[in-house]
């Protein structure tokens, strides 16, 4: 345990540092997974993705909260840990502005401003605006760059949390239904079921879902209770 803070320092918060390891861990993960991913297609495809991506990456928007955006967020995350410390069953509404706020705040998730911003949260999952490099064949070395709405779906899994992708919308074109089966086939969007984190808390999640223009963390009543 680290030594108290000097006089002068805020007051540590009460509530533990978990709530808001998930949710960054969560965006890490899923998000930085999409910029640092490179799909390999077929040669078939090259013609095709040529027209789908631009040789240089234009940065997407990077929100500049105020400081009742940062504190409305926070609550909202922290409430998530608060409700697992106690058992009890919770139904929290995230929104988001409160994953562009996470994003925009947190050093941990500074390589991710510029190349991430979530567009909206819908009944089909969440809209993220992504600038993803794509290797464009095996035989050809060059990377272009991919502008375009990623859809996620989350979903509570046995064991771990996954984000589904649902759909891809470029900005120019349309992607091939081959291209989309590639994310779709890797179901490599998903929370390693083996970090410590995700092994403690994924027994007290009910379900993680979209509903509206809201993401959904559902906690259950611990048993015992």
């Amino acid at each position: 345990m680290s030594s108290e803070p000097p006089a002068s320092a805020p007051e540590p918060p009460r509530s533990s540092p978990f709530p808001g390891c998930l949710i960054l861990a969560t965006i890490v993960i899923v998000f930085g997974g999409l910029i640092v991913l490179y799909t390999v297609v077929g040669a078939f495809q090259n013609r095709a993705l040529d027209g789908l991506t631009e040789e240089r990456a234009t940065p997407v928007p990077v929100l500049e909260p105020s400081p009742a955006e940062v504190e409305e967020t926070m609550a909202r995350v922290e409430a998530i840990g608060e409700a697992i410390e106690a058992g009890e069953a919770e139904r929290i509404l995230l929104t988001a502005t409160d994953l562009n706020v996470l994003i925009a705040t947190s050093e941990d998730l500074a390589d991710f401003r510029e190349q991430t911003w979530i567009e909206r949260v819908s009944p089909q999952g969440i809209v993220a605006r992504m600038v993803q490099p794509v290797r464009d064949g095996v035989l050809r070395r060059g990377v272009r760059y991919l502008h375009a709405d990623f859809v996620l779906q989350p979903e509570l899994r046995a064991r771990t949390v996954a984000f589904k992708v649902m759909d891809i919308r470029p900005e120019k074109g349309d992607a091939p239904e081959g291209f989309v089966r590639n994310y779709q086939a890797l179901d490599f969007f998903r929370l390693d079921p083996e970090w410590e984190v995700m092994r403690e808390a994924v027994s007290s999640l009910g379900a993680v879902y979209t509903e509206g223009d809201r993401v959904v963390v559902e906690t259950t009543v611990s048993a015992g209770e």
